[in-house]
């Protein structure tokens, strides 16, 4: 795990929420029922009546297809548990919203609907097939109900028979006993006794989602014709052992090395949770609430909208469940790091491990705030650029517009102001400040070359009137361990005469550079000239 999981595992974050709108299905349509949901484009907001709700999601509608449901919502938790983390997704709404068709609970194997189910059982494979050769995986799943307020395990093979209502009647044919909640000593809930099914593959794990849906209570009532009467809860529990058998020199390490990390995800397909008259049911749980776009269930959808928006505000750290044995590790590595450079600091009279922390630190704040100024440099010539050219093109509007407006006063047609020799001068005038631009731009650049090689001069000017600079000659002696004769008359005046050439090839060079230069300023104010005598002439 890097830092960024660890600063993500400290910080709490308000649970998301995604609205799914349904279209209007036949028996709505055949009541002659309207859509009362509107949502505003471009943004996850809801709108009923009066009523105005925001989340952080809105799909189906005018939203977003519910076809990115998985990889917007689904994908980042599918990855959060692969990295040791817990997460539930929770479908919540009134019975016939679409709620165990959205979450796949009902999946038959091939040919069914995309929920989010099956996506998540390929997404969850697919990832463990990638990293399956650095990383074991130990995959569970289980599979319960909540039904009258009794947990019943659907993954119990001694019991196969169904649970079904018919609306005003429960016709209950199950021998299986209730699951036992209990309380671990350190504050946990366990399922006494649940099934927790060992599978390898997707088709294992599509295998007992078939059983366990068909053992689901169901029944008829008068919003649907097959309503799940129950809770229903998709666990998939995922032990993974990160092997670090190999360390990065070659060598064998022990086995205490190994990371093991626990994950569940939690696939909630809630109960239908309307009012009991509206379903003719005698069911005792009807808490959860709906989102339709009918307007027969407007009262039902406005308290739905009104739950998901006060859920947006329940806060959760999400903390990575790791092996107690592997921390404990872990922590007593880092304190034998720690001694292993004081040990070093003491025998070797460097420098404390407290004060070479600091630098390491202060390091890593100066690289990230040069690359935020290299960033910010970058962006500013972005900007310094635009604005030029926005500078530019306005100035040749204005110029236009000056044109336009002399032509108009001395009485000139419009179509003979937008004509073809107008058009042929504003051409003209839009080349000229251009071509300006491209000469100020090059003056810059000759004037910036030519500093330096004006330094340069002036310093070996200096230089050369200081009685303690050596000659040219006195350098070359130097380099060759000064073995001749350097009294001799003939080579002072051989140096002198090297020394002249040399200021005489700079001053030519200088005075180059200012010839360049003076031309370059009069060919700008040439073309300055010729602007101002064109304005002049078609004023």
């Amino acid at each position: 795990m890097d830092a960024s999981d660890e600063v993500k595992s400290l910080q709490k974050e308000c649970v998301k929420v995604a609205v799914n709108i349904r279209p209007l299905i036949a028996s709505e349509l055949a009541l002659g029922c309207t859509d009362c949901v509107a949502v505003v484009p471009g943004e996850p907001q809801v709108q009923i009546g009066a009523h105005c709700f925001t989340y952080d999601y809105v799909y189906g509608s005018l939203g977003t297809s519910s076809s990115n449901i998985f990889e917007e919502c689904v994908a980042p938790l599918v990855d959060a548990v692969l990295h040791g983390y817990n997460a539930t997704v929770l479908a919540y709404g009134q019975t016939g919203s679409g709620k165990t068709y959205t979450m796949g609970t009902n999946f038959s194997g091939e040919g069914s609907n995309g929920g989010i189910i099956p996506q998540v059982m390929d997404s969850i494979f697919n990832k463990v097939n990638e990293m399956k050769k650095d990383t074991e995986f130990l995959i569970r799943v289980s599979f319960i109900e909540i039904f009258k307020e009794e947990v019943f395990d659907l993954l119990d093979p001694h019991a196969n028979a169904v649970l079904k209502t018919d609306g005003n009647s429960l016709l209950v044919k199950s021998s299986r006993p209730p699951i036992q909640i209990r309380e671990t000593t350190s504050g946990g809930i366990i399922l006494a006794g649940v099934t927790e099914a060992e599978v390898r593959s997707k088709d294992e794990m599509a295998l007992y989602l078939t059983r366990g849906s068909q053992s689901r209570a169901t029944g008829s009532t008068n919003m649907n014709s097959q309503s799940s009467r129950s809770h229903a809860i998709f666990t998939i529990c995922l032990e993974q052992k990160r092997n670090a058998n190999c360390s990065g020199d070659g060598s064998i390490t022990n086995g205490f090395d190994d990371d093991i990390l626990f994950a569940k995800l939690h696939l909630v397909d809630l109960a239908g949770s309307e009012r009991a008259k509206r379903t003719g049911a005698d069911g005792l749980r009807f808490k959860e609430a709906c989102i339709s776009p009918a307007d027969v269930n407007a009262e039902e959808t406005i308290n739905t909208l009104k739950y998901a928006n006060r859920a947006r505000n329940i806060q959760n750290k999400a903390v990575i469940n790791r092996d107690p044995t592997t921390v404990e590790i872990q922590k007593l590595r880092s304190q034998l790091e720690q001694l292993q450079s004081e040990v070093l600091f003491y025998r070797g009279g460097g420098a404390p491990f407290e004060e070479l922390q600091v630098l390491r630190e202060r390091i890593s704040l100066l690289e990230a705030s040069n690359a935020e100024l290299h960033h910010e440099l970058k962006e500013r010539q972005i900007t310094c650029d635009q604005l030029s050219k926005r500078a530019l093109d306005a100035q040749i509007e204005k110029d236009k517009l000056i044109l336009n407006i002399e032509a108009a006063r001395s009485g000139k047609p419009w179509e003979e102001i937008d004509g073809i020799e107008n058009r042929k001068k504003l051409d003209l005038l839009n080349g000229y400040a251009t071509r300006i631009q491209e000469l100020e731009a090059e003056l810059m650049r000759a004037q910036n070359s030519c500093n330096p090689d004006r330094n340069a001069f002036v310093d070996c000017l200096a230089f050369a009137k200081d009685p303690f600079f050596p000659s040219l000659n006195d350098i070359r002696l130097m380099s060759d361990g000064m073995s001749r004769d350097y009294s001799s008359e003939a080579d002072e005046d051989e140096n002198e005469s090297e020394h002249s050439s040399l200021q005489g090839r700079l001053g030519k060079e200088l005075q180059e550079l200012d010839k360049r230069l003076e031309q370059k300023e009069a060919e700008m104010k040439r073309f300055s000239k010729m602007d101002t005598s064109i304005l002049r002439q078609t004023l």
